[in-house]
């Protein structure tokens, strides 16, 4: 299991928790995952401080606030990344993925960092020039679901060619949340496009709910802002690229 899928039956079991203790039986069979994946997840959180293992085979939990943090979600959102933009790359086209959230949330000019840009450089048949794109994604963990992040999107737009929210929940979820339609409905008035995921759990499937608008690309503005988020390392792969 990977330390994400275990922090999110711990945050699950600490609800069950809220109104005291509960037994290791009473978790696995109403946690709603594998009595294995409950197990581990009791340990883990027994481990790392999160819960408290009691005699007669009790267990409570010592940090009632316990919730996953949205850097939690950061290695399994790159993975499918990864994934969903190696499946459009074109012919001799080229691409990568960086996570450039940051502890300074600023960068040069207005912009706020974005959590995820991806740089992407496609090729068509019977077209001269290759389609170069910057996209940025402000990613929020299900607990902040909200219309804000369509807003803080918009903020890297005036350097990108493209922006997105990723939001780490199914479209099932997004409808149950009760600001659901406004987030979709501020994505669509601002050409913002959204992501969610197939599964909340396995993490494993990246589902594009909303296309973003294309905007046109400023050389000297997204130049600033390449410079700005990206690694020297990262800066030198472009230089490369045809």
């Amino acid at each position: 299991m990977l330390v994400i899928h275990k922090k999110i039956i711990l945050e699950k079991i600490v609800k069950m928790l809220e109104n005291g203790q509960k037994t290791r039986t009473f978790l696995k069979r109403n946690a709603g995952f594998s009595e294995e994946k409950v197990e581990k997840s009791i340990e883990y959180g027994a481990e790392k401080g999160y819960l408290e293992i009691l005699t007669q085979g009790y267990v409570d939990s010592t940090d009632r606030d316990f919730s996953i943090l949205e850097s939690d979600y950061y290695a399994c959102i790159e993975e499918m990344l990864e994934t969903h933009y190696e499946g459009r790359l074109t012919e001799d086209g080229r691409f990568f993925v960086s996570k450039t959230a940051r502890r300074d949330t600023k960068v040069a000019g207005r912009w706020t960092r974005p959590d995820f840009t991806v740089v992407a450089n496609r090729k068509f048949p019977y077209i001269r020039e290759p389609e170069f794109d910057i996209i940025t994604f402000e990613v929020k963990r299900p607990a902040d679901c909200e219309a804000l992040a369509v807003f803080e999107a918009l903020a890297h737009n005036s350097a990108a060619t493209r922006s997105y929210v990723f939001f780490p929940v199914t479209e099932s979820e997004l409808a149950k949340n009760p600001q659901g339609e406004r987030i979709r409905e501020e994505c669509v008035r601002h050409g913002i496009g959204m992501f969610l995921v197939a599964d909340s759990y396995t993490l494993d499937d990246a589902r594009l709910v909303i296309e973003s608008q294309r905007r046109p690309l400023n050389p000297e503005r997204c130049s600033q802002f390449l410079q700005s988020v990206l690694e020297p390392s990262e800066l030198g792969k472009l230089t490369t690229w045809p």
